[in-house]
């Protein structure tokens, strides 16, 4: 399991920041534990890169008998006795491509169902897509909270007489 790249790297804050750690795909996974924690499951995010490669990780380093992480006292109270099996399907929104990312045993793979095609690299969302877009703007504006500076009062200076 790497460190983690922002505590233990020696060089700059902002250069730790931008720096996956060793052995990670990128910067973001978007797995994420299902409420229950008996699965995982895309964390919904547009644009997911590297999602066979995290879930290798994942699997690898967390959730398999003998996983990397398994040797850190960190760890030490965690089973590594999962066994994860299942199927997700997604469509690339830039070129259309439709593809499955298969687990069977805690085993990857990914096949692609539907090539993508450069036609559609400039076409407009599709009307679902537009749908998700609108969901994810509302979703946002009603989580935003009003910064201190929006919600208090701006008092002018008080004028000097000369």
């Amino acid at each position: 399991m790497p460190g983690n790249p922002r505590a233990e790297s020696g060089s700059s804050v902002g250069d730790r920041y931008n720096r996956p750690g060793q052995g990670q795909p990128n910067l973001w996974c978007d797995w994420a534990v299902c409420w229950d924690g008996c699965c995982i499951t895309w964390s919904g995010k547009e644009k997911s890169y590297s999602m066979e490669p995290w879930l290798r990780y994942v699997i690898d380093h967390f959730l398999r008998a003998g996983g990397h992480a398994s040797s850190d006292p960190r760890f030490k109270d965690f089973t590594f006795d999962h066994v994860l099996s299942g199927t997700i399907v997604g469509c690339r929104r830039d070129n259309k491509e439709l593809f499955a990312i298969r687990v069977e045993d805690n085993e990857v793979t990914r096949e692609v169902m539907v090539r993508a095609d450069p036609r559609y690299v400039d076409y407009p969302p599709l009307p679902y897509e537009e749908e998700i877009d609108r969901e994810a703007d509302d979703t946002r504006r009603r989580r935003r909270r009003p910064l201190p500076e929006e919600s208090s009062k701006v008092v002018p200076p008080a004028r000097r007489s000369v």
